[in-house]
């Protein structure tokens, strides 16, 4: 049959699915296309006679589009694994050729929209059909002969089989119950420090194996605060020195006093990953691409004890909406209103550190994402009016989904992301520069959890140069490092854009407030409202991390009503952080409780105000204070009606941190703007003597108490005050924390 003949049978069989499954509704007329995983060769896309892949359906869709059907098209998928064997690319033609009429946008988010998509992909009712870049991997067989790196305990526990067909290499590997972990040693400290390719290894931790193409190494490089997982280029055993085929984000070697005290007995910052010496417990793995060989010892045998249901991933991204994308130009043409509902995404591999032009430079804050790459399970590239709703993204080796260069008025809602190894939601605008296209994007009432798991610096939600959006009633726990961050920081100079920089701030570094008012028009992480949103357990394994980072951003993000609890690791510094030369950002109206905070409750780095906030039954004392105003000067930040109730062995509530060597410009707590706060000890009447002694020299503070807040029931939730509360007379909100996290009615906007 020639390719011409098989079009038109094609268009045939459209028309024909349009006659008879598009449906009329009081909205108009909307296509129904149906993919089962158990399709017939003769397939039409009806719910009789369904396609049997996505890409069909989609190019069903196209070719009804080019014979003049304009209605709103739904891809029912059906129960079952949809494998994507590559990216699925949807464009311009498969989105709506008209723009959403927007007349004016709300200061935050994407506003209301009575306009229904033009392509949806959906579960089908009562079905939860999973989009998949998983292969089967069959033929598993007995290891018959171990090797002699084979650990003792594992000789007749190992199973092997043949690389699917197609495959050159991968990073995960799943079975049904998840993602398996890659065979890795125990860790080791550097002898000494190297530069960012050389790493000083113990005798006997890394050998010059026959396939040093396979093995990675996962480096702390020197920070308290990012972990690269790189090549190995080079092994020599005899000198104990090795190369790595991708630069590290920092030297390879000691880790700061302050982190290996924390660490304490389990100190390594160097481990090595896929090599059988280290393949020793159930749900383990090694590949050999040289021999096309994957070593598993199952953790969900069969009845034979041999491995099922496993899959190896084909691509690291597994769907790409994408516009016409004008990289170095100041516009760029997107997608138009496209949906996925109620689907579930997973088995996407990791997007791998294996050359140097693709990783050096492009940095996002330090090293701990890479900019405009197929990092996710869903990308979005260039698109306005696109939505995401009642998903789940689970069990990946990448991030969920990005939301990558042009970017306005998308929402994503009532969606989970879970076990992943990368980030949960990523807003990765265009860098330092005048093209500010990433804005004005919901992100609401999304339950987002365990992630980081394997780049353990990826944040649950991240906006980075992206403003305006509203990211609200949200859930996030048990993360590596931060549950959220709003920055602007760059991780490397490839991503600023020089050529739309004004030649006298070309070279413009940070310092002071009043420089950042010149490199503001720059900076656009600007007006995120990120309120009634809730988090805990964060920072699990890096150290120097916040439930919320705000660093080096534009003016006016609004962190408010957001319930932090439970964040007790011992490497957390602070719950709230305002960072990195950060201004004009407005902490009001958050409940702290039972948070670690070794350093602090909430830290500001620059001219920021701290309102109405609860610091409750902190779970150490900090270091520096409740509040922590650091290394640069604070002059106008408002400090009001806080309520700090210190810890049994109290500490400062308010601190003056410097750097070292620092001898001019510090933070002073006299330049703010501090009163009607309300401080309690339970032991010490006293604690704030000398505190308020210094403020009202200078007319601060002036009508602050202590005192009981007589909270109702702080062990409950309920934050509200006790007639007799002296929290009453000084103005200060109750604040109720049921009405903070996920919500069955995410729509209002205030308390």
């Amino acid at each position: 049959m020639t390719k011409r003949k098989r079009t038109d049978l094609l268009l045939m069989s459209v028309m024909l699915t349009l006659l008879v499954a598009s449906s009329v509704t009081a909205q108009g007329t909307t296509l129904k296309i149906y993919v089962s995983v158990n399709a017939e060769a003769d397939a039409d896309g009806s719910l009789e006679n369904p396609y049997g892949s996505l890409p069909a359906a989609v190019e069903a869709v196209k070719a009804l589009r080019k014979t003049g059907h304009t209605e709103p098209a739904v891809i029912h998928l059906r129960e079952g694994r949809h494998q994507l064997n590559q990216t699925l690319v949807l464009g311009r033609a498969d989105g709506n050729p008209a723009a959403a009429n927007v007349s004016e946008l709300p200061k935050h988010g994407a506003g209301k929209s009575s306009e229904r998509a033009y392509l949806t992909f959906a579960a089908y009712p009562g079905e939860s059909p999973v989009v998949s870049a998983g292969v089967p991997v069959t033929g598993w067989k007995p290891l018959s002969s171990a090797p002699a790196e084979v650990p003792s305990n594992a000789v007749d526990k190992i199973w092997v089989a043949d690389m699917p067909a197609g495959l050159e290499r991968f990073y995960t590997l799943y079975d049904s119950q998840g993602r398996l972990n890659r065979a890795r040693g125990e860790g080791f400290l550097p002898t000494e420090n190297g530069d960012a390719r050389t790493l000083h290894f113990p005798k006997g931790t890394l050998k010059n194996w026959s396939n040093l193409d396979d093995v990675e190494i996962q480096v702390r490089p020197g920070v308290a605060y990012e972990i690269n997982m790189l090549p190995l280029a080079s092994v020599n055993e005899s000198t104990g020195v090795a190369k790595t085929g991708v630069a590290a984000a920092g030297r390879i070697g000691n880790l700061p006093p302050y982190l290996l005290q924390l660490m304490g007995d389990s100190a390594a910052s160097v481990w090595v990953e896929n090599v059988l010496e280290e393949l020793d417990e159930p749900g383990e793995w090694v590949i050999n691409t040289q021999t096309r060989k994957i070593y598993l010892w199952p953790s969900d045998p069969g009845p034979d004890g041999s491995p099922q249901g496993i899959l190896a991933p084909m691509t690291s991204e597994l769907i790409r909406v994408e516009g016409e994308i004008d990289f170095k130009g100041p516009a760029d043409t997107p997608v138009h209103g496209i949906a996925f509902s109620g689907l579930t995404f997973s088995h996407a591999d990791r997007w791998a550190w294996t050359s140097a032009e693709a990783v050096s430079g492009w940095g996002l804050q330090h090293a701990w994402d890479v900019f405009d790459k197929p990092t996710a399970l869903l990308r979005f590239r260039g698109a306005e009016d696109c939505q995401i709703t009642g998903c789940r993204f689970i069990n990946s080796g990448g991030s969920g989904v990005r939301l990558d260069l042009h970017a306005q008025r998308n929402r994503i809602t009532d969606s989970e992301f879970a076990y992943l190894g990368e980030a949960g939601i990523l807003l990765v605008g265009y860098g330092l520069g005048t093209k500010d296209v990433n804005h004005h994007n919901d992100i609401v009432n999304n339950h987002i959890h365990h992630f980081s798991e394997i780049t353990w610096q990826s944040p649950g939600l991240w906006a980075w140069q992206s403003g305006h959006n509203r990211i609200s009633h949200n859930e996030l726990h048990h993360s590596g490092y931060c549950a959220v961050v709003i920055s602007t920081r760059q991780g490397g100079n490839r991503t600023v854009r020089r050529h739309e920089l004004d030649q006298p701030d070309a070279g413009k570094r940070r310092g002071g407030y009043e420089n950042w008012k010149l490199r503001e028009k720059y900076l656009h992480s600007r007006h995120n409202l990120f309120e009634f949103n809730e988090i805990s357990h964060s920072v699990q394994l890096l150290s120097d991390g916040n439930g919320i980072y705000v660093s080096g951003t534009g003016t006016g993000n609004l962190i408010r009503y957001n319930y932090l609890h439970d964040n007790r690791a011992h490497s957390l510094p602070a719950a709230i952080r305002c960072d990195d030369d950060q201004h004009e950002t407005l902490i009001y109206g958050n409940v702290l409780y039972q948070n670690g905070g070794h350093a602090a409750a909430i830290a500001s780095k620059g001219k920021n105000d701290i309102i109405n906030n609860f610091i409750v039954d902190q779970a150490v004392v900090p270091r520096k204070g409740y509040i922590s105003f650091e290394w640069v000067p604070v002059t106008g930040s408002k400090v009001e009606r806080n309520i700090v109730i210190a810890h049994p062995d109290g500490g400062l509530a308010h601190s003056e941190t410097i750097r070292r060597g620092q001898t001019t410009e510090g933070p002073l707590i006299t330049s703010t703007e501090m009163d009607s706060n309300l401080y309690y000890h339970p032991t010490n009447p006293k604690w704030m003597n000398e505190h308020f002694e210094r403020m009202r020299e200078v007319g601060k503070e002036q009508a602050s108490l202590v005192g009981d807040p007589l909270f109702i029931d702080p062990t409950s939730g309920d934050f509200g005050f006790q007639p007799g509360s002296p929290a009453l007379a000084l103005g200060i909100e109750p604040l109720d924390v049921s009405k903070m996290g996920r919500s069955n009615n995410h729509s209002s906007d205030g308390l």
